[in-house]
């Protein structure tokens, strides 16, 4: 569930704050659109209902001057198509039908209007209007005979109306005892949304979004820039002081990171200068003990020094090659892999090389690995008598395998020899073991390249070497 949650979110901090823009900003508009509505709906009710009290509460006053035996073709002649008007006999409205807040309303409305008109009784009730229930057959006797020919049609819009709460009717008794009934097609609501209003309102987040992505890309840059710094100094490559530009808080970031960088050149310069210095000093004296060693008499106790004096000066000579490869500042070039590594075999026999077919390129620094695939490929054969190295192409990276022969490493030495000057081979015997420094300045060029790199005891016997050469880091 992790692993599928970890690719389907986002991973950029661009796109995480495009995201949430867009949905912060959907949601208020969407809140804030509802709103309106529901206040809108309020207000458009308040509006229908004083529109149909003046216009019941006229066509009332005017019939109830009106002949009686003239009410219905008068009644049918005024009709409109929101406004139904009956003259009849009896009221059409229910009169068990208790009366809501709005019934009651829009009675209140409608007598206030007729202060001048005598009449009976006035009911008034929204989605229902006849005394049997409201059955197509009433409704189709509500419509006017003038309308004959689309009756049916003007039944089935009145019904519709009904069954939205759309539809009100009044039946008004007049002091003569006849009834004059009124349909009134209401709009109750609104749509909620519209053409216009989608456009308006995805133009809106569209510009946020633009506005607020642009403000946020000049926030990220410079820590991407950073980003990239630290990634670059951390496999080696020295570069540039990083622009301290972009917001105060990414100002400072980059101010530290440039002052660390220097801090750190500056160490590492020192020590590898009085590493080389230390190195001249002990050449000097080396040199004289070796002459001197030519006056001993004894011959074995002369070889017995000069192997001394050799080795010593091998340590030497192995520890500036180790403090120079942190100080190393040898450009990143393309690198064919698989023809290095067969060059490093042709050097140590009986070693052998299987690469896959078509070129192993990436990009690093060609001096360095070249010393690092030299020490384990030669560790591999002097120690386990065969180095047997593989290339596997995947996708993110170059991974190179090394297998021996040999009787491998405890367990609890492993993290060890990694270690400067640590060595398995207790002997003093120069062709036995060196200094020491062999895995260590190869896991420093793995590091520097941004690649790890392990040692495991096979089950069938032997050690294997794996490094693994990132191909992201080492583009560009």
């Amino acid at each position: 569930m992790n692993f599928i949650l970890r690719h389907l979110l986002p991973q950029s901090m661009l796109t995480w704050f495009a995201l949430v823009l867009a949905a912060g900003i959907s949601l208020s508009l969407v809140a804030v659109s509802a709103f309106h509505a529901l206040s809108r709906d309020e207000a458009v009710t308040a509006l229908e209902d004083l529109r149909a009290a003046e216009r019941i509460a006229a066509a009332a006053r005017f019939l109830d001057h009106s002949s009686p035996i003239l009410r219905p073709v008068i009644a049918e002649s005024i009709s409109g198509s929101s406004l139904f008007i009956v003259a009849a006999n009896q009221g059409r409205v229910a009169t068990a039908t208790p009366p809501d807040g709005r019934t009651q309303r829009l009675h209140d409305i409608i007598a206030a209007r007729m202060p001048d008109m005598r009449w009976r009784e006035l009911r008034v009730d929204y989605g229902k209007g006849a005394a049997d229930g409201g059955e197509t057959d009433t409704i189709l006797s509500w419509l006017p005979s003038l309308w004959d020919s689309d009756r049916a049609k003007r039944a089935d819009q009145l019904l519709s109306l009904q069954e939205r709460g759309q539809a009100f009717f009044v039946s008004m008794q007049l002091m003569d005892g006849t009834w004059l009934n009124f349909a009134f097609a209401s709009v109750r609501s609104l749509p909620l949304s519209s053409v216009s209003h989608l456009l308006v309102l995805g133009i809106g987040i569209s510009a946020v979004l633009v506005f607020g992505v642009a403000a946020m890309g000049l926030i990220t840059r410079p820590i991407d820039r950073l980003a990239t710094a630290a990634e670059e100094f951390g496999r080696g490559v020295l570069p540039e002081d990083v622009p301290e530009s972009g917001v105060r808080e990414v100002q400072r970031a980059a101010r530290a990171f440039n002052d660390m960088r220097r801090r750190i050149r500056r160490m590492i310069e020192d020590r590898t200068q009085m590493i080389a210095a230390i190195s001249h000093d002990l050449r000097t004296p080396i040199t004289r003990l070796k002459l001197r060693a030519e006056f001993v008499e004894d011959p074995e106790e002369q070889q017995k020094m000069l192997d001394d004096l050799d080795q010593m000066e091998a340590i030497i000579r192995s520890t500036l090659a180790f403090a120079r490869e942190d100080n190393d500042a040898e450009p990143s070039a393309e690198i064919d892999l698989a023809t290095m590594l067969r060059e490093i075999a042709e050097s140590h026999p009986p070693a052998l090389v299987r690469v896959p077919e078509g070129a192993a390129v990436l990009r690093g620094r060609p001096v360095a690995l070249r010393r690092c695939f030299n020490n384990l490929v030669e560790n591999a054969v002097r120690y386990g008598h065969a180095a047997d190295i593989a290339i596997h192409d995947q996708p993110d990276s170059l991974t190179v395998t090394i297998d021996d022969q040999g009787p491998g490493i405890p367990a609890d030495r492993i993290a060890d020899v990694f270690r400067p000057f640590v060595r398995l081979e207790e002997s003093r015997n120069r062709e036995s073991g060196g200094a020491g420094l062999g895995l260590a300045i190869a896991r420093s060029v793995v590091l520097a390249h941004g690649g790890t790199i392990e040692l495991i005891n096979r089950e069938e016997g032997g050690l294997r070497t794996t490094v693994r050469l990132p191909k992201a880091r080492q583009e560009g």
